[in-house]
């Protein structure tokens, strides 16, 4: 029978006051293959580490037991022991004597008893335990980053600067995100675009980054460290080498009358056309749908027009694969659509906009030249902001995103500047200022003059036709419990955060997760942020869950760091040891585990009908065993053999 060291730790008083040390160690000394008891006052300082090894060696057990602490702190200070001494690291096993003993029961006599419990369980568990092999695998260190926004872009500059490859795809013909359209980012009132130029032109222009605009992802497959990705990058019908961003065939282009949806169709723009003023990379771009050309016609309007013969019709869509290691999903979000909650009356009422469209009409080169201006062209005399239109109602969102409020703020602030004789109400629920300085922006509205209404739940506000106005029916308003009606020439809805459009579909496909809003889902909310339940899947950014541009660049650096130091270039990715594996001689091919596996690691075999598990995607969790019904998946390490051992030895 294979040799047992039994080691107990006194850890100082923790254990050594709290538990009688030699009743334990004489009650093992009797067990069923213990060859070696041994005390230590603190078995995880450097000298009990050495004590550990030096004992290892010396008796020749390949086996041990550790009374000590929670194996969350110290299972693998232990298991580097067992390897510095020769022995397999996973032949061992912890037992909890300080926090499942000595601090949770107070009578010694007790506490004694249920000590020796737990170690004859262990003892009896080290028994049926086999060893496992670390294995190590070859891993690709270029990284794919979805989506070319704030975050996105932080994470694909992190990397760069560390020397890996990056490739940054972005479904828009421009990058920068939602951000880069801003005219105004509050607290500061920086320009959006002003502010991220530095950071688009490093992205544009880095030799490790190969920006892939207009581009979508077609397939993933495989795993961390080796994941085969098809890229699908439509055609633009100009040829990036040859074109100035000239604007001379944008200004040929005789369809005029398309919808611009990059001002939410404020305003409308050509079949050739750039995303909007300011885009980088400064290229237009040819809309099929629009296009004369496309629709069978001889219009070569704009290719006649480019002194640069930059137009190419023939241009034809590119499939490209790529081989890379690990990828972070930065896909923003898409705002609420505000007409989705009736009796706001935006889409029924003209004078009613939601905050998106504000801001367009504030941007100098939006729709109205940054004026405000109501749809026969006159300034309001009032404007009424209400807030959280769709949020935080269980029928539409039932979630706050903590941007709006201080969004409204800086948009109160700006009409006011505009239009400094302009009445301006604030209709809210609660107010949220997150973070440093958003508080201040709001101290500086309220000397603006705004008058603020507070209504239980601003989603029960209505808004009626009034003349060429509006009419707002506000309920319950600063606590009264009675209604009060404000007229105004304009009303401004402040739009939460949703999951942006390909979020659903890139979950599935890589299959990570999402939470019940449709966000992709944390690995833990609080300690893991920015990963996923899949592992090299990292998320940063809107499509995590709503987030301002400071967060969005902090998540975007941490998601970035997590794959820097567990994807080194030249380095082997080591994996999980203790993961699950499948008898083909009693699987019955049910694929119960494949539906329950949160890592997506079990896959079945074409030919034998049985299912496969992938360690390199395995944690293993267990749930694939406990769910299997006819016991073919087992999880090494915590096998029925060991488990059923270790239960045995907590029967007194």
């Amino acid at each position: 029978m294979a040799p047992t060291a039994l080691f107990l730790c006194e850890c100082g008083p923790n254990i050594g006051e709290r538990l009688r040390i030699g009743d334990l160690a004489a009650a093992a000394a009797g067990w069923e293959g213990v060859k070696l008891v041994a005390r230590h006052p603190l078995l995880c300082s450097a000298e009990g580490r050495q004590y550990v090894e030096e004992e290892l060696r010396k008796s020749g057990c390949d086996r041990a037991v550790f009374g000590a602490c929670s194996p969350k702190e110290h299972e693998k200070t232990f298991r580097g022991c067992m390897a510095a001494a020769c022995a397999n690291p996973f032949m061992m096993q912890m037992v909890n004597l300080r926090e499942q003993c000595a601090w949770t029961t107070d009578d010694v006599a007790e506490a004694t008893h249920k000590g020796i419990d737990l170690l004859r369980a262990g003892a009896r568990r080290v028994l049926a335990q086999e060893p496992l092999e670390q294995k190590k695998i070859d891993a690709e260190s270029t990284v794919l980053v979805v989506g070319a926004g704030v975050a996105g872009m932080e994470a694909a500059l992190t990397l760069a600067q560390k020397g890996r490859q990056v490739y940054v795809v972005e479904k828009q013909p421009c990058v920068g995100g939602f951000a880069n359209r801003l005219a105004e980012v509050c607290p500061g009132m920086e320009c959006g675009s002003c502010m991220l130029e530095p950071k688009l032109d490093r992205l544009l222009h880095s030799d490790n980054i190969k920006v892939l605009t207009y581009t979508e992802i077609d397939e993933v497959l495989g795993y961390y460290g080796n994941f085969k990705v098809k890229l699908r990058t439509r055609p633009r019908h100009v040829d990036p080498g040859n074109c100035f961003g000239c604007d001379e065939c944008v200004k040929a282009c005789p369809v005029t009358n398309v919808r611009n949806e990059y001002t939410d169709g404020m305003n409308t723009r050509r079949a050739i056309y750039f995303a909007y003023p300011g885009a980088l990379p400064n290229l237009p771009v040819i809309d099929h749908e629009s296009c004369l050309r496309f629709k069978g016609q001889e219009c070569t309007a704009c290719a006649a027009a480019c002194p640069f013969q930059a137009i190419d019709y023939k241009q034809e869509e590119v499939v490209t694969e790529i081989s890379v290691g690990a990828v972070v999903l930065a896909t923003g979000f898409r705002p609420f659509d505000v007409s989705r909650v009736p009796g706001l009356g935006h889409g029924r009422i003209p004078e009613v906009y939601s905050s998106i469209e504000f801001e367009h009409m504030l941007n100098t080169s939006g729709p109205t030249g940054g004026e405000i201006r109501r749809k026969d062209g006159t300034a309001p005399k009032s404007i009424a902001f209400v807030h959280c239109a769709g949020s935080l109602s269980a029928e539409y969102n039932d979630y706050c995103s903590g941007t709006c409020c201080t969004n409204t703020m800086k948009l109160l602030h700006l009409a006011h500047k505009k239009l400094p004789d302009a009445a301006l109400t604030d209709v809210h629920g609660e107010l949220v200022y997150p973070g440093k300085g958003q508080v201040d922006l709001a101290r500086e509205v309220a000397k603006e003059g705004v008058q603020f209404l507070r209504t239980a739940d601003p989603n029960r506000v209505t808004v009626t036709a009034s003349g060429k106005g509006c009419k707002l029916v506000v309920p319950a308003v600063n606590g009264s419990g009675k209604a009060t009606t404000i007229e105004a020439d304009m009303v401004v809805l402040a739009a939460g955060m949703e999951p942006g459009t390909d979020t659903v579909r890139l979950a599935s496909m890589l299959g990570v997760t999402t939470d019940r809003f449709g966000f992709y889902k944390e690995g833990h909310n609080r300690l893991g942020a920015v990963e996923t339940n899949i592992i090299g899947v990292q998320i940063a950014g809107c499509g995590r869950g709503p987030a301002d541009i400071q967060g969005s660049v902090v998540q975007g650096g941490a998601a970035a760091g997590r794959i820097l130091s567990a994807l080194v270039p030249g380095e082997k990715l080591e994996l999980e040891a203790a993961v699950a594996s499948a008898d083909e001689d009693v699987c019955g091919g049910c694929k119960m585990c494949i539906a329950v596996c949160p890592y997506k690691a079990i896959t079945t075999d074409p030919a034998k009908g049985v299912a496969v598990v992938n360690a390199a995607l395995c944690q293993g969790c267990g749930t694939c065993a406990a769910t299997c019904p006819s016991g073919a998946m087992q999880a090494r390490h915590f096998t029925n053999m060991a488990l059923f051992a270790e239960i045995g030895g907590l029967i007194r």
